[in-house]
């Protein structure tokens, strides 16, 4: 016992004395530069031989240093912004003497710029899938809210159409078009090489969406954006599995750079104007087309005996009814966005970092509508050794968008709609103005689709449609080299993101907009609806890059990534509150209470390998596992491989001939991708409980539960498989470049939801099936320069591309196929193309009559030349019966057997049997445009540039429903003035049809309102002048830039809509004009300093 004591004391003191022999010591000394003036603040760290930092100091005003050093076999480290860096041997009295980097003899430096998907660190020159890239330098002095704005028309393949001219609206953007029917076509965001999707309500339908829910998917300051890469093609979105099936958009944000703080101020002003729209007819217009629409069907007097038509002074409402008011004036006007952005970036050997903070704020085109976003964003890269790197990310977005109350319907499309001689604010008995906005009484005798439409301008001001979202995304980031870097690299890196997102809407509709009944649901309504989500995505990798020589590059990766999330929402709806009252908590009458609950994991594995050989073939491999709790056990893995080769001719010496090529390559890819369903839960036999709602769900009072849904367990993966060819090719010194691809994809197992079945099953849809093959093949080519022409102080540099695809339905299970042929409209009521799905043409196809004018007169004279509605045979001539008289010519769908007369619309009997009726449906053209893309132009003298860009889309078709609402009447809604020509009596020639009140067919979905929707749009003109750095200096800046935009100059079109950009319909395909509200035209003045 006594011996192990002494055994523990002699350990003890042993660890003590080692202790005091690891004791930090003292070292000192001066740094100089080469003339031995003292340097002040150069930085001194104690490195090991991985450079990992044990400590670190400064120097003081002398020039001198002290450093407690924990190793003297450690080296010390000195730098100082504008010397050459040392590494020197630790020693107690130290004497520095730093060279100056400017006196350093001159050495040639080559390297490959690198391009990283996310993955693998490939030089650009070997890459083999289809990508292009852009720098946000190239459309620098735009003032955007999403980058998505900005990069329209830009790259070859990137469609993208904005929703609307509404605040936050977004656009719809499609890689390739779309390769599905009715499930998400958007391509997938990654932000900084992780997924940035929106999960806060993860009932999100993309096939019904509307425009401000897409916006979402880009809600990042564009000012913090660095550069932008697409991955087209399923070899190169292969990386991303099952998300990457509509193609991926690569954002990378700018960082922080080596170097003091400096500090950068960016200011934009624009100003905006919504371009004129459809003119519509005055107060007193619009009362004549009314009364002859009363009195044309039966002549009858009595029925166009209408007060508010009439102008009659002893009617108590006729001040208010003799009004000519421009309501699509009166809902407008001039909006202006404020856009502040200032950043700080700078670091050392060691740290880098950069912070920024934005804030926009945008009032709209259309009245009360504003928007406010406060961004922030922070990176920090720290190097703790050369072989381990910490990088950490934060980023907060904050955003109040102050919308239209849009229960009612978009506002500018009520102001089409609203009957012009109605006054905005009401009018005394004697005929003065008032305050208060005037609400048609429930009296009047008017039709409800007047009475009740609410005043546009009252809404914008009285009714509160408030959405308020937060964004807050933490990442940590870690790298490791695990073999020493410069044998062979063995690198491990990873990320952990958590993405926390929450929206409130909150919306008004307060009494003094209706005038309805107190116990009306649409009297002093309030809701508020509350969404949050937690997703949380981590991804761990191995790359293995071995120095094998001899020419041989190769490169390994193994990767492992995991997401895991979930979301809750909950909705209140009460109306009848107290005036005043905005919260739904206050007791009030229920008119919808709900929440929901949804979670979601998935997992992946993945595969790559990337090799080349003499720098000129490039093989690259990708196998990826996506995993998913949306799939039942059976199928719930899916497996995607791609495969891609590149040959650079460029490089064989029987090529050095071709001196004007710099590099020529072809490239060659397959890749398999994949599409999951939009809902979780799905392989559940899922039930409900709806007791107390009407739905029959109880029994004697007590709640009951019933089955909900069908079971899917086998559902499967919806595929798509994609071949791609393509050139890339660099001439004249890199001073023209393009690259041209051609590719086909077939989509197989395409998911469909909300499926009708039969009821026998004892439910009315099934959630999703699996049942039906598309197939898509294009071309895109994309052209730029670099320094085309060159003399003294000017530049010239040109950039265009071209993009085509089709797409069409091959295959569709029957009972599929019969629940897309839509029936044809029995009544204009009911007046929409027909929605059709036909195997072998493309998907968004139109369907519908065809228009051949107006029948002047309503008998038929021999001899006499016009129109009237008599039955014509195909060799044009009239079809007689047995008495010698000609057969009219009817509208029969259903049995309905109406007798065309003159003032009636001509529609071509295709089968010559006297009835216009589903028989005469023909196929009206496709919505998706032939050829797509974009072009500009960039001068450079001296400190000045300007850059002008095009866009354009030529040889879609838009469905004008618009404009069918705007010539049809047929209702009380307000009309285009191109009715003004419509017919009046027997003989006038014309293409406008007879004012009808609720009677005929003049309306019927036809060609007449479908239009060629091709346009060339002058997109923007920039000026961009950089003050002289003898300036700066001169006023202690390091940069003064100053900005002049113009946007959306003019658009050259024969659509005679407001704005020939519109986005599909998500179900359908179909582009369809309902008078949202246009982009606005605008200047932006924008001004950049920097400290």
């Amino acid at each position: 016992m006594r011996n192990l004591r002494l055994l523990l004391i002699m350990m003890l003191l042993a660890v003590t004395q080692l202790g005091y022999g690891q004791a930090s010591s003292i070292i000192r000394g001066t740094v100089v530069d080469e003339t031995g003036e003292p340097i002040i603040g150069a930085q001194l760290h104690e490195v090991d031989k991985n450079n990992r930092v044990y400590s670190n100091t400064a120097t003081d005003f002398n020039g001198e240093f002290s450093l407690a050093i924990k190793n003297p076999n450690n080296k010390i480290k000195v730098s100082y912004v504008g010397f050459k860096p040392q590494t020197l041997s630790i020693k107690p009295n130290m004497h520095i003497v730093m060279q100056d980097a400017a006196t350093l003899s001159e050495v040639q430096v080559t390297a490959s710029r690198m391009s990283n998907d996310g993955s693998m660190p490939i030089p650009v020159r070997e890459l083999s899938g289809a990508t292009q890239t852009i720098n946000t330098k190239e459309f620098e002095g735009l003032s955007v809210t999403s980058v998505d704005d900005a990069l329209q028309g830009r790259l070859a393949g990137l469609d993208i159409v904005s929703n609307s001219g509404d605040l936050g609206s977004g656009s719809s953007m499609r890689i390739r078009g779309s390769g599905s029917i009715n499930s998400n076509a958007e391509p997938l965001i990654v932000l900084n090489d992780i997924p940035y999707e929106s999960h806060v309500d993860e009932s999100f339908d993309f096939s019904n969406a509307t425009q401000e829910q897409f916006a979402n998917l880009l809600a990042i300051n564009p000012e913090d954006i660095e550069e932008i890469t697409v991955l087209k093609d399923g070899a190169a979105a292969a990386v991303y599995g099952a998300r990457g099936a509509n193609g991926v958009i690569l954002i990378k944000t700018k960082r922080g750079v080596k170097g003091p703080p400096r500090v950068q101020y960016l200011y934009k002003f624009s100003m905006h104007k919504q371009p004129k729209g459809r003119k519509m007819l005055s107060g007193d217009d619009y009362t004549m087309l009314m009364k002859q629409a009363y009195f044309n069907p039966r002549q009858d007097e009595n029925a166009c005996n209408i007060p508010e038509y009439n102008y009659d002074p002893t009617y108590s409402e006729y001040w208010n009814f003799v009004n000519n008011t421009d309501w699509v004036d009166e809902v407008t006007r001039y909006g202006y966005t404020h856009d502040n952005t200032v950043n700080v970036n700078g670091g050392g050997d060691k740290a880098k970092y950069r912070a920024s903070l934005g804030y926009l704020t945008q009032t709209g085109t259309i009245i009360e509508q504003k928007l406010e976003r406060i961004s922030a964003l922070m990176n920090l890269d720290y190097q703790v050794s050369d072989r381990l790197k910490f990088s950490t990310e934060f980023s907060l977005t904050h955003t109040k968008n102050d919308k239209t109350y849009d229960e009612f319907g978009n506002i500018l499309d009520i102001a089409y709609t609203k009957m012009p001689n109605v006054g905005v604010y009401r009018r005394d008995d004697a005929g003065n103005l008032t305050n208060d906005f005037y609400i048609i009484p429930q009296s009047s005798s008017l039709d409800a689709s007047q009475k009740n439409l609410v005043n546009p301008v009252a809404m914008a001001n009285l009714a509160k449609y408030a959405e308020t979202s937060m964004r807050i995304i933490p990442t940590l980031r870690v790298q490791y080299d695990i073999l020493n870097p410069e044998k062979h690299r063995l690198r491990y890196q990873g990320y952990v993101q958590f993405d926390i997102e929450n929206r409130k809407d909150d919306r008004v509709l307060p009494r003094e907009l209706t005038s309805y009944s107190w116990n009306n649901d649409a009297v002093n309504r309030v809701s508020r609806r509350d969404a949050e989500s937690l997703n949380m995505q981590t991804k761990h990798e191995l790359l293995f890059m071995p120095q094998i020589g001899h020419g041989h590059s190769l490169m390994l990766l193994g990767a492992w990534e995991l997401t895991s999330g979930n979301s809750q929402a909950q909705e209140f709806r009460k109306y009848g509150m107290p005036n005043g009252i905005e919260s739904p908590t206050v007791p009030g009458n229920e008119r919808t209470f709900s929440s929901s609950k949804g979670e979601w994991h998935s997992m992946a594995y993945m595969g790559r390998m990337h090799y080349a050989f003499k720098e000129r073939y490039i093989l690259d491999v990708t196998v990826r596992r996506d995993g998913s709790t949306r799939f039942g056990p059976g199928n719930r893995w899916g497996t995607f491989p791609a495969v891609s080769g590149k040959w650079i001719l460029s490089d064989e010496k029987w090529f050095d001939s071709w001196e004007w090529f710099n590099t020529f390559g072809i490239r060659a890819g397959y890749g398999k991708t994949g599409r999951m369903p939009d809902a979780e839960y799905l392989h559940y036999a899922r039930y409900n409980s709806n007791y107390g709602s009407g739905m029959g769900n109880s029994y004697i009072d007590i709640s009951t539960l019933k089955p909900a849904s069908i079971r899917l367990s086998n559902l499967k993966w919806e595929t798509a498989n994609s071949v791609n060819f393509g050139v890339d090719c660099n001439l004249f010194n890199y001073k023209v470049n393009f690259d041209f691809n051609v590719f086909k994809d077939k989509n197989k197992d395409l998911l469909f939801s909300n499926q009708t079945i039969p009821s026998s099953t004892g439910f009315g849809s099934i959630s999703y099936i699996n049942g039906g093959s598309m197939e898509k093949s294009g071309w895109e080519f994309n052209l730029y320069t670099q320094n085309l022409l060159k003399f003294n102080d000017f530049s010239f540099d040109f950039n265009f591309n071209l993009s085509n695809y089709n797409s069409k339905i091959t295959y569709m299970m029957p009972e599929i196929l019969e629940s897309y042929e839509g029936q044809f409209v029995k009544t204009p009521n009911d007046s929409r193309f027909v929605n059709r799905v036909q195997l072998g043409n493309a998907y968004g196809s139109i369907y519908g009559l065809r228009y051949k004018g107006v029948y002047q007169y309503s008998d038929y004279v021999e001899g006499r030349e016009g129109t009237c509605p008599f039955v014509k045979g195909p060799d044009g001539e009239y079809i007689k019966d047995a008495n010698g008289n000609p057969m009219p010519m009817y509208y029969d769908y259903g049995g309905i057997n109406y007798k065309f007369r003159g003032g009636d619309a001509i529609y071509e009997d295709i089968n010559h049997d006297g009835t216009i009726d589903e028989l005469d449906i023909v196929y009206l053209g496709n919505c998706n445009p032939k050829i797509y893309g974009g072009f500009g132009f960039t001068f450079r003298w001296k400190q000045l540039s300007v850059n002008a860009f095009f866009n354009f889309r030529t040889g879609n078709k838009i469905a004008n429903y618009a404009r069918m609402r705007a010539e049809n009447m047929y209702t009380n809604d307000n009309q285009s003035i191109a009715t003004n020509w419509r017919w009046r009596k027997e003989g006038d020639i014309t293409d406008m049809p007879r004012a009808l009140y609720q009677y005929g067919y003049n309306w019927m979905p036809s060609d007449r309102f479908v239009e060629d929707g091709s346009f060339l749009r002058f997109k923007y003109l920039t000026f961009n002048y950089g003050f002289t750095k003898e300036l700066c200096q001169a006023l202690r800046l390091n940069q003064l830039n100053l900005y002049l935009t113009l946007n959306n100059l003019c658009t050259w079109t024969k659509y005679t809509g407001v704005d020939p950009e519109i986005s599909p319909n998500g179900m359908t395909g179909v582009v369809e004009d309902w008078s949202s509200t246009p982009r606005s035209q605008y200047f932006t003045f924008g001004l950049t300093v920097g400290f």
